[in-house]
């Protein structure tokens, strides 16, 4: 998981995002909205990925794949997603008949 709020912060005041200031490689480089060089292809811009990579090369070079994967919801997903809810629901229910024959019991 990545817990990165992409310097927001730094960036408001016109600095660098933390990562790119302190690569100490120099493989990650932050551009502006505007800013970029426009002989630079961006892996991954089309598709709108919260990270876009300028390769030298083909993807397959990076295990990159081409075309980039869309990241969208399959229909198994959803019936998954069902299935786990039906079996909650039917708990809940067993527990708020029992919670009501207990007080009918108490009374």
């Amino acid at each position: 998981m990545r817990k990165c709020s992409f310097c927001v912060q730094r960036i408001d005041y016109g600095k660098k995002p933390a990562c790119v200031s302190k690569c100490p490689s120099g493989a990650l480089a932050y551009y502006a909205p505007g800013e970029a060089p426009p002989d630079l292809v961006a892996y991954g811009k089309a598709e709108q990925l919260h990270m876009i990579y300028s390769l030298r090369g083909k993807p397959g070079e990076y295990q990159l794949p081409d075309p980039v994967a869309r990241n969208t919801v399959a229909d198994g997903q959803v019936w998954k997603w069902l299935a786990g809810l039906v079996p909650g629901a039917a708990v809940l229910v067993w527990l708020w008949k029992n919670a009501l024959n207990d007080e009918v019991k108490h009374e």
